[in-house]
């Protein structure tokens, strides 16, 4: 009986070496299948490359909208990195400071604020062109394709254009001194419309465009009209369309003019002021004196003087220009500018605005504490850069029946 269960031990133990045996090299099977092509080094290769590259974009996504926004509001242009620029290599951590040049510096590169393949994407592995694939990265070739707006566009054609900026509707907050008037209906609310727009600009590099009639009817009323009016007014324009307000400096140049301060009163004086916020705390603290103010202005900077000038004196451009800035109705401007009426003995506070046939000024404060409104339209402005390109079915842009059409 010993023996018996001596080797039946013995057979038991052999089924179980040889069964390890089995599972032992079907696991070294997996392992070696795991760690070959396709296995878990290329899914962390391929988790990490793809990772690195959609952080990239997701940057250069919101440094591109930030420049997009100085270019349409004419704010910081000179300060420009990205649109209508190239950067390769080292160059790109300039932009992106975590940026592996060593890894994908010859494989990507930046067009225009977006990542594209870059001058040396064939030393790329078959996976890594595959990844890059799977991300969207091109080479970027669409971009080039086709005709551009800034190639074709002169100042007054028309532009088939459709943006929204952050949002189609906003509620104004500053009650009472800003309003949207329509019909004798007093409004806070300010929406989008889809409007034609006109060529104001094209310097080679960028196209920037008004709109081609006035929209809504704003109020303005009183200091914080004179004061906030021409922010709030870029505000408006920039938060429903992506731009600004069109300015008294626009519509100089587009016309040609070099306007000379206009006086109501022949004893107007020359008038210099600090302009901005800080006037609004001079005169929220009582500290407005306009006899010292008047006898001090190296105290202050120096503030746009008014003036006023019509359409007939435009006299060196064409009609196609002239028609976009005059006969569209009253709109105001996002400048502002001061008098002086010595006589009376106060200054007064003006906006710029646009009518029919002239270039005017409301009067919305006087240094005695005497307040003026008004309401007009505004004109959105947006600037276009070099990569917008023109429809294959287009106009010529030479009337809004027959506008240039963008892709």
């Amino acid at each position: 009986m010993k023996n018996l269960k001596n080797s039946r031990t013995s057979g038991i133990s052999l089924v179980a070496l040889i069964v390890t045996i089995i599972v032992l090299i079907i696991l070294t099977a997996a392992v070696i299948v795991t760690f070959m092509e396709g296995g878990i080094i290329d899914r962390a290769k391929e988790s990490v490359f793809k990772s690195d590259i959609r952080t990239y974009q997701e940057i250069l996504t919101v440094k591109r909208a930030e420049e997009q926004i100085k270019l349409a509001t004419g704010k910081g242009e000179e300060e420009l990195k990205l649109i209508d620029k190239t950067i390769s290599g080292e160059g790109i951590k300039d932009i992106i400071p975590e940026f592996k040049v060593e890894e994908y510096g010859a494989i990507v590169q930046i067009v225009d604020g977006v990542l594209v393949l870059g001058e040396g994407y064939e030393s790329a592995t078959d996976l890594q062109k595959e990844w890059l694939e799977d991300l969207g990265i091109s080479a970027g070739e669409e971009n080039n394709e086709g005709i551009s707006l800034v190639s074709v566009a002169k100042v007054g054609n028309y532009v088939d254009y459709n943006i929204v900026g952050e949002t189609d509707t906003i509620v104004e907050e500053d009650r009472g001194w800003i309003y949207k008037y329509t019909n004798g209906i007093v409004s806070y609310e300010i929406g989008y419309q889809d409007i034609m727009w006109r060529v104001l600009k094209n310097d080679g590099n960028t196209v920037t465009l008004v709109s081609a009639e006035p929209v809504e009817l704003i109020n303005l009323s009183g200091e914080n009209g004179f004061i906030k009016g021409p922010d709030r007014l870029d505000e408006i324009c920039f938060k429903v369309y992506g731009g600004r307000n069109l300015k008294i400096e626009d519509v100089n140049e587009v016309l040609g003019v070099e306007p000379v301060p206009t006086y109501i009163n022949s004893e107007v004086i020359e008038v210099t002021k600090k302009f901005g916020t800080t006037l609004g705390d001079v005169i929220a603290e009582e500290e407005y004196d306009v006899s010292s103010w008047i006898s001090k202005p190296e105290n202050y900077e120096e503030l746009e003087l008014v003036y006023f000038y019509n359409q007939s004196s435009c006299t060196e451009v064409s009609y196609e220009v002239q028609d976009m800035i005059f006969g569209k109705g009253n709109y105001w401007l996002s400048s502002t500018a001061a008098g002086v009426f010595f006589a009376m003995g106060r200054a007064d506070f003006d906006v710029f605005y646009v009518m029919d046939t002239a270039v005017s000024y409301d009067v919305l404060y006087y240094s005695d504490g005497n307040e003026s409104e008004n309401y007009h339209g505004l004109r959105p402005v947006v600037t276009l850069s070099s990569n917008i390109k023109v429809a294959e079915e287009t106009g010529d842009g030479t009337s809004a029946e027959k506008p240039w059409i963008l892709k």
